[in-house]
């Protein structure tokens, strides 16, 4: 019984492994692999590799000085967690980052709120530094510099920095950054198009994009655009379309233009800013062409200060700005750029129709005037904030107010004084949030171009919230 046991166990499995080798065909049966698997690789020919060779070699000058940002935080007591994340470069051996303000949002946000934000730059060899410190965040041109606190100085890869000015459309470019947390990624494509503008609104500082197809996806914002040579042209900063990813246009902040802010940043720790002193309207086609203009845009002068690099170079009142450095006025905002990107000392040349006769005239630029109407704030310190009503975080505090200045008025019951938090600021269908200094001086630029008859403050003091009605007139500080 137990033979016949066993013989039958051995007739099932000989059986089995028949039908399985006949239902599993040959590869089952340990057939060879094909030879060309087998084969020795094929090697690229000297004449496609060297094609590619530019690329690599602009890589390998740059990709090294290329940082990862990373915001941690530690709120409510929770373990310390990565937040966000984004790219940056070194641009100094003192540990420079060059990288995009809003790179920096949440770590901006977690320290006015007096929440534990940390941040942390992340080397592509592996370095990690956690001491690290903010120069200066830049809203209007979306430009900030933070330097690494570390014995390492002298020793950091630097990227070299380029002329934006001197890109051609069709130029190939190479993006370098962290898209999706991927260190060191690179993508590269052609100059789209140069002088883009109207991409952000509201900012007032000018914008004069370089638009390419190389690949920008979350992660890449503050990473270099660099050109063949292993040169910074640009600051990778926005994407276009509604998915948030790569559709094939995105947008870099002219190197040009980021260099200038730079050196503001780190020498005050606010961007220093070019002004013309001309207060105007832009033009439409049409108007342009009732003129008898030819140009593709204008901007028509309906006042220049006096004093001011207009009025020094002639350029009347009902003057038509036409260009700037030979760029045509399509929108105000390549003028702002221009006077951003020249900065105080720098010479833009301009060109004007007045009176049917065209002229070009070289300027020199001023620092832009603060318009404050005499009123001193600074960031709402978290230690004050603790004795202003529940909730009031964010402001812009009140540090002086200019002896004989607008906001210096004898209203007991309706002034402003020091120690009162700014939150907002209001005229006829027009209201602000004011969260910052940064924000307050914003508005108040903005104020400067057309003054309104009267303006609403809404201040947080630590018996409550009351309204200021200011008179304004124009002023410089």
């Amino acid at each position: 019984m137990m033979r016949r046991a066993t013989l039958l166990l051995a007739l099932g499995s000989l059986l089995g492994l028949l039908c399985g080798t006949l239902l599993l065909g040959p590869k089952a049966a340990g057939a060879e692999a094909p030879p060309e698997l087998r084969a020795v690789p094929a090697k690229p020919t000297a004449s496609s590799r060297e094609l590619s060779r530019p690329l690599i070699e602009a890589t390998k000058k740059v990709r090294p000085a290329v940082v990862k940002v990373v915001t941690y935080g530690r709120t409510y007591g929770r373990a310390r967690r990565q937040l966000v994340s984004g790219s940056g470069f070194i641009i100094s051996k003192e540990g420079h980052i060059l990288t995009n303000r809003h790179v920096l949002d949440t770590y901006l946000r977690l320290r006015s709120q007096e929440l534990a934000g940390e941040l942390e730059v992340q080397l592509p060899d592996g370095r990690q530094f956690g001491n690290i410190k903010l120069l200066g965040a830049d809203t209007r041109n979306d430009v900030a510099v933070i330097q690494i606190l570390d014995e390492h100085k002298g020793d950091w890869p630097v990227a070299a920095l380029g002329d934006s000015d001197d890109l051609e459309v069709g130029e190939l470019v190479i993006a370098i950054g962290s898209p999706f947390e991927l260190e060191s990624s690179v993508s590269y494509g052609v100059v789209s198009a140069t002088g883009r503008a109207g991409l952000y609104s509201g900012r007032g500082g000018g914008e004069d994009f370089i638009q390419t197809d190389a690949a920008l996806n979350p992660g890449n914002s503050g990473g270099p655009l660099i050109n063949l040579d292993g040169q910074v042209v640009g600051i990778n900063t926005a994407i276009q379309g509604n998915t948030g990813n790569n559709v094939g246009v995105g947008f870099s902040i002219p190197i040009d233009l980021a260099r200038t802010v730079a050196i503001g940043l780190i020498e005050r720790g606010e961007a220093r800013r070019g002004w013309l002193g001309v207060h105007g309207v832009q033009l439409t086609a049409a108007e342009l062409e009732r003129s008898k203009i030819d140009s593709p845009g204008g901007f028509r002068v309906l006042r220049v200060e006096k004093d001011s690099p207009a009025a020094r170079a002639g350029i009347p009142a009902e003057a038509t700005l036409v260009e700037v450095d030979g760029r045509p006025l399509r929108d105000l905002n390549v003028l702002q750029a221009r006077l951003a990107q020249a900065g105080p000392g720098g010479r833009v040349k301009v060109t004007y129709v007045a009176g049917g006769e065209r002229r070009t005239v070289d300027v020199g630029v001023a620092e832009e005037p603060t318009y404050t109407y005499g009123i001193e704030v600074q960031d709402l310190d978290p230690t004050h904030a603790r004795s202003l009503p529940p909730g009031v975080v964010q402001g812009a505090e009140v540090t002086r107010i200019q002896p004989g200045s607008a906001a210096d008025q004898r209203d007991e019951a309706n002034r402003l004084l020091p120690g009162d938090v700014i939150l907002s600021v209001r005229w006829p269908g027009v209201s602000y949030r004011i969260s910052s200094r940064e924000d307050f001086e914003t508005v108040m630029r903005i104020l400067g171009e057309r003054p309104p008859q009267a303006v609403e403050f809404i201040v947080a003091t630590k018996d409550g919230l009351y309204r200021v009605m200011l008179e304004l007139k124009e002023q410089r500080s």
